[in-house]
């Protein structure tokens, strides 16, 4: 069963020309400020001309860019342009774990190169000991992926490609500019884009659900977006992150959250049929698995 993501929301959107049904919502907490949710407003509605954002039966006090925290309620945005809820697609993603540790040798480089250059969650801050790194100890660690695997397709299609160094074994997905090094856990709420890093708010980690892990506030490690490092995080691929998370977690009822916990020797194809958006998960899983392979095959 998938969680719905829109279930206990306390911050309630509305255009206002259409006052009377919601366009989406969110979850209040204290580092979600109201630069993050403006931010969050310009990703979710296409506009030609600024956006205004007010509290309604708050006086119709203008919403700031202050790092003030966001407060439960509902808001109205208005404009003297154009504006609409944008249709731009949501990409579901399962775990891209299985997907960086392919036997493919192009792709097993990919891992190696974001671990030289992070040693470290670069989201917790948390970094390996100095017998961890002698002993190239990445038990508690993984090499994610910001865009995933599965989609290779698409990254050419965002220009991606041209934006990010690449190794002469890899495909440009596997870049390691399209990388960042993350504890096991902190991935799971990376790739099912529970938080997200806002590249144009100093790098601040949001949480979109509950925060039960105190990342929300913090900022990207700098190791990982040291300009002067060749193969530096890319900024336009955590934006790109950053839009699909807002996408999946504020745009109408959401998202849903799949359940990725199908203990071994289950019907793992029952699991998915019986879930929710069955045939697009579907195509998803056989996507990613025929990718692994044809990257394998390429390998050889």
């Amino acid at each position: 069963m998938a969680a719905n993501r829109s279930l206990g929301r306390d911050i309630v959107i509305y255009l206002a020309t259409d006052p009377t049904v919601s366009i989406g919502g969110a979850f209040t907490n204290p580092t979600f400020t109201k630069t993050t949710f403006l931010d969050t407003l310009d990703v979710l509605i296409t506009h030609d001309l600024p956006l205004r954002v007010y509290k309604i039966n708050d006086g119709r006090v203008r919403i700031q860019r202050t790092q003030d925290p966001l407060l439960p309620g509902a808001y109205e945005v208005e404009s003297d342009g154009h504006m609409e809820v944008i249709d731009a697609p949501y990409y579901k993603r399962t775990s891209s774990t299985t997907s960086s540790l392919s036997p493919s040798g192009r792709v097993r480089s990919f891992p190696a190169a974001v671990r030289n250059r992070d040693r470290r969650c670069v989201i917790t801050g948390l970094a390996l000991t100095q017998r961890e790194l002698l002993l190239q100890r990445w038990t508690g660690y993984d090499a994610a992926h910001i865009f995933p695997v599965a989609l290779e397709s698409m990254f050419h299609n965002y220009n991606f490609g041209e934006l990010v160094v690449l190794d002469d074994r890899d495909g440009s997905v596997n870049s390691p500019q399209n990388g960042l090094l993350l504890r096991k856990d902190v991935h799971g709420l990376f790739d099912q884009y529970e938080i997200s890093i806002n590249p144009n708010d100093d790098y601040r980690i949001v949480c979109f659900l509950d925060d039960s892990l105190g990342l929300a506030g913090r900022q990207l490690d700098t190791i990982c977006r040291d300009i002067e490092h060749p193969h530096h995080v890319n900024d336009n691929i955590i934006f790109w992150h950053f839009q699909q998370a807002v996408l999946a977690n504020m745009r109408k009822a959401g998202e849903p959250v799949f359940d990725e916990d199908i203990p071994p020797g289950s019907d793992t194809m029952n699991a998915i049929l019986s879930g929710p958006a069955p045939a697009e998960r579907m195509e998803f899983e056989l996507s990613s698995r025929l990718g692994d392979v044809m990257r394998a095959q390429g390998s050889l």
